[in-house]
């Protein structure tokens, strides 16, 4: 995302922030003054470029539709992001299974080399005593009052035409893989399934498959039947398998981004909304892990890497950029990503000479162990509502609803995917992620209020 990008990546440091860790949750991990150069990222999967099929169904009232791009998941090159030569200096600790890996010290790697032989290749995450998680149950969608969110969507009328996740299975009858692991020892990768249907993902197999090395991320399946999947073939720019503990003692896997890590998939979506059709979207990530870099995105991007303005992505975004609108006080904030600005709200200044706050978009920081739910959804032509609130425990609270930034109306949406860059693949942010959907729809409160009820019964254990 952003036409001012340049501005953006020859910043010389990025202030990394991350709020305090609790107790309960793993070792701290405090980024700070990550220092970048401009220029192009030459490193991401090759993958296959090119749409095919057809472009899905129009909408009533003037909207585009949804876009199938056909063909089977890849992903393209990586565009324009912050170089290598970026030197993360993140100090502390991000715990594997077992062991620690530190997000710290080391340097990015331009041009995202491909790491072989026992190399850890994710983003300068390396291990130093394995990734063996121990310790309690994972958590469950199990039980009559705990409907999963696929199914409460389905049931709405509102179905997920996306839907990604390290934890758990989002269907009560899925029990397909959730993310394939790539371990940096020998190579080979290996998918990840729940324990059962429905269920959540099986951590014995995964303590097996990562024991003595680090895992990273190089596929995120999408369980919603559309092969909406996100891809990562190189090492260097693959999500590092990093872990929350719950209260009750477990270790959770979650797919942690720390500056030129992503996951994509631009050219071979379906059903994602184009044009001006409806959407809603929303992920749940480690409140503990943002920082100020653009952009920790995930959702509806442009088709390509590149920006092609103000309108042709709508992604959802956790950090706490300031360079357009923001929240109240220091951040982190739920913002939404429309292209050419990350969104509080609405934007007074057409220009984008100056950043407004948005008072009613609190800095996040919740009690325990911290994880956000972030829900944004718009009927594509004049109105968005963004939402957050506490997936552990609480309900979703409304910071916007109201009409589309100036210029934005209707959105030009394209129907790619990303998970941990920006629309035009800049790739400076810092996030953890543990779920996330995409839906061709604007859903009642009802459903986002059972969804939310869901997140809070599986991560409040």
């Amino acid at each position: 995302m952003k036409s001012d990008i340049e501005r953006k990546l020859t910043r010389s440091c990025i202030a990394l922030r991350l709020g305090a860790m609790t107790a309960s949750l793993l070792a701290p991990v405090v980024l700070a003054n990550a220092c970048s150069s401009s220029g192009s990222d030459s490193g991401g999967a090759g993958g296959t470029s090119g749409v095919g099929g057809s472009t899905g169904a129009t909408q009533s009232g003037g909207s585009t539709g949804v876009v199938d791009t056909g063909g089977t998941s890849g992903t393209s090159g990586a565009g324009n992001g912050a170089t290598g030569g970026a030197n993360q200096n993140t100090g502390g600790e991000l715990q594997g299974t077992g062991g620690v890996a530190g997000m710290g010290g080391a340097s990015d790697a331009s041009g995202g080399t491909t790491a072989t032989g026992g190399a850890s290749a994710s983003g300068g995450a390396t291990a130093s005593g394995g990734t063996s998680a121990s310790g309690g149950a994972a958590p469950d969608s199990g039980g009559p009052v705990n409907v999963p969110p696929g199914d409460v969507a389905a049931a709405a009328g509102t179905p997920f035409v996306a839907a990604h996740s390290m934890t758990r299975a989002l269907y009560a009858a899925y029990a397909g893989p959730l993310f394939q692991a790539r371990r940096a020892s020998d190579g080979r990768t290996e998918d990840m399934s729940p324990k059962a249907a429905g269920g959540s993902i099986d951590t014995d197999a995964l303590n097996a498959f990562c024991t003595g090395t680090t895992c990273s991320v190089s596929l995120l399946y999408d369980q919603s039947g559309n092969g909406n999947d996100l891809p990562q073939s190189n090492p260097t720019n693959q999500p590092t398998v990093g872990y929350w503990t719950t209260s009750g003692g477990a270790k959770v896997p979650m797919a942690v981004s720390a500056n030129r890590q992503w996951l994509r998939n631009r050219t071979h979506t379906h059903q994602i909304p184009i044009g001006s059709a409806s959407q809603t979207e929303y992920m749940v990530v480690h409140g503990n892990y943002f920082n100020n870099g653009c952009c920790y995105d995930y959702g509806n991007m442009e088709t390509n890497v590149g920006d092609d303005g103000a309108g042709t992505m709508s992604a959802l975004y956790f950090g706490s950029d300031t360079d357009w609108t923001r929240g109240d006080g220091n951040g982190p904030w739920a913002m939404a990503d429309y292209e050419n600005g990350l969104f509080s709200g609405n934007y007074a200044d057409p220009n984008m000479g100056r950043s407004s706050v948005n008072p009613n978009d609190p800095t996040i920081a919740y009690p325990g162990n911290n994880i956000v739910t972030v829900l944004s959804k718009t009927n594509g032509t004049t109105s968005w509502v963004l939402k957050a609130g506490d997936a552990a425990n609480g309900s979703l609270n409304t910071y916007w609803n109201g009409t589309l930034p100036n210029g934005y109306s209707p959105l030009q949406q394209q129907g790619g995917l990303s998970l941990g860059e920006g629309g035009d693949g800049s790739n400076s942010g810092t996030g953890a992620f543990s779920e996330g959907v995409v839906i061709a729809a604007v859903t009642s409160d009802a459903t986002d209020d059972s969804i939310q009820t869901n997140l809070t019964s599986v991560y409040g254990k």
